[in-house]
């Protein structure tokens, strides 16, 4: 199972190590921030647990590292079966919060398995998409490759979790638009997706539907669903150029911003350290996915490419769609910022995407496999 020579280990990516490492200490410091109390001086435990989760992120890192991509993708619709399963479990014993039923209660930890399911996701895409011979698919192609997106995306979606489900969505089209389409085939499916717009607006919770016209115009209900979003405008424009300062915030720290420690650390970062500091966790982000891209074109072997452009996709719609949420560019859709947000899930799945990545880096050498 652990197949590593002096090859594999000369090919260990140091540099995608050393970013993600930047991006999660940059992560633990806003947590520490977010878990700070003005009023008492005293933390939460948000910030120790996500150290915790950050060390075991390290070792599942190795651990997908060490393990051949190729194993996994190997047993790719074993996995997809067993991921379907959790999935289906959520909706009948699933945790209910906030409105949602997304998490298994195991031993006092509290599973999210649309989030593992990533992990599977981008395995399986590898599998589905690994022939590059097939040019310029066709929309019976298209047809046939979309088989894989639908269960997990109608599951998620049911939980309801839109903005999980959109992600995985986002990202079978991007790795779609990589192996490349005919003309006709991409209108047809553009003009289909339009077309498609009022059924799920309908299918759509009287809540999620608040949101888009929240999204539309913040001010309709600036105390219900309006409030995060301007709370969240007012902590980042007031943090101007340089910031206030860490623990500074006062946006945060008088608690008028909320889920600050998760879905809108992001506005807890610019409130602190100003437009700077939002940029540099910007520019973190678009070095590791540039990274990604780079391990893609560097190896011959066609799954490893998918696997790379998958997990790139996956990072960077998560980026896009949590950062544009905070200053309204964007509906409120409950992603989390990889690896800045507090959460073990979120932390183990990217960990494990970014492991896949680096065992796809050190065997770049190895020969196009029999997939």
């Amino acid at each position: 199972m652990f197949q590593i020579d002096k090859r594999q280990l000369k090919n260990f990516d140091v540099i995608l190590v050393l970013i993600i490492f930047l991006i999660n200490i940059c992560g633990i410091l806003a947590i520490y921030s977010a878990s700070y109390d003005m009023a008492d001086g005293t933390f939460d435990a948000y910030y120790k647990k996500q150290i915790l989760w950050f060390i075991i992120g390290i070792l599942t890192f190795l651990f997908f590292s060490a393990v051949s991509y190729k194993r996994w993708i190997e047993y790719a619709y074993v996995l997809y079966a067993l991921g379907i399963i959790l999935l289906i479990l959520v909706l009948i014993i699933g945790h209910v919060g906030m409105g949602a039923q997304r998490w298994i209660n195991i031993g006092g930890f509290r599973l999210q398995p649309s989030e593992t399911f990533k992990i599977i996701f981008v395995i399986i895409l590898a599998y589905n998409f690994r022939d590059l011979s097939e040019n310029n698919l066709t929309l019976i192609d298209i047809i046939k490759k979309s088989l894989i997106l639908f269960p997990p995306f109608l599951l998620i979606f049911l939980q309801p979790d839109l903005g999980t489900a959109v992600i995985f969505l986002a990202v079978w089209g991007m790795v779609l638009l990589y192996r490349g389409v005919t003309k006709w085939t991409f209108l047809i499916s553009l003009f289909t997706f339009v077309l498609s717009m009022p059924v799920l607006w309908f299918n759509l919770k009287e809540y999620q539907k608040n949101r888009v016209l929240t999204f539309l115009n913040p001010e309709r209900d600036p105390f219900g669903s309006g409030y995060h979003v301007i709370q969240s405008k007012v902590a980042i424009g007031s943090g101007g150029i340089f910031g206030k300062g860490f623990l500074q915030g006062t946006q945060t720290h008088l608690k008028f911003l909320p889920e600050r420690h998760t879905d809108f650390i992001f506005s807890l970062i610019n409130e602190e350290f100003g437009l700077i500091g939002g940029s540099i966790i910007l520019l973190l982000f678009i070095l590791l996915i540039y990274r990604i891209i780079q391990n893609a074109t560097e190896t011959s072997e066609p799954t490893a490419k998918i696997l790379c452009i998958a997990v790139a996709s996956v990072t960077f719609f998560q980026v896009f769609v949590n950062s544009a949420m905070t200053v309204s560019l964007m509906p409120v859709v409950g992603i989390p910022m990889p690896f800045i947000s507090y959460g073990g899930s979120s932390m183990l799945t990217f960990m494990a995407m970014m492991g896949l990545v680096n065992s796809a880096k050190m065997r770049k050498f190895n020969s196009p496999s029999e997939y």
